[in-house]
């Protein structure tokens, strides 16, 4: 009985300047590469967006959640430096205050962790 051969799937995409220029610039640094790396790379950053590898599940975007925090962070300090100054009276924050807001932001991190649905 003669072996058959899994369907190979091909995907089009089109990519027009003005519109694509990022993902044509990106594309065209495999161009000097050896035949397959271009189809390699778009393979795994396919991969990377829906959050899989190979022989994963696609499950959709993985969440870092230490990425996620820097930004908040990131804002929340932006957002008070803009109004550096213009508090009066403002309450200095004690060490133990520090603490409570770390373990608050832990806790936080720990409820947002997806469980597997596996």
């Amino acid at each position: 009985m003669p072996r058959r051969r899994p369907k190979v799937v091909v995907v089009k995409v089109r990519l027009y300047p003005g519109r694509d220029d990022d993902l044509i610039r990106w594309l065209a640094r495999f161009d000097d590469r050896p035949y397959g790396a271009k189809s390699q790379a778009v393979k795994e950053a396919l991969r990377r967006g829906i959050g899989s590898g190979p022989g994963q599940p696609a499950s959709g975007p993985a969440l870092d959640l230490a990425e996620i925090r820097a930004v908040v962070e990131a804002a929340v300090e932006q957002a008070l430096a803009r109004f550096e100054g213009q508090v009066s009276m403002a309450p200095a924050v004690s060490p133990e205050a520090d603490e409570e807001v770390e373990a608050l932001l832990d806790g936080l991190e720990a409820s947002l962790v997806l469980e597997d649905e596996g």
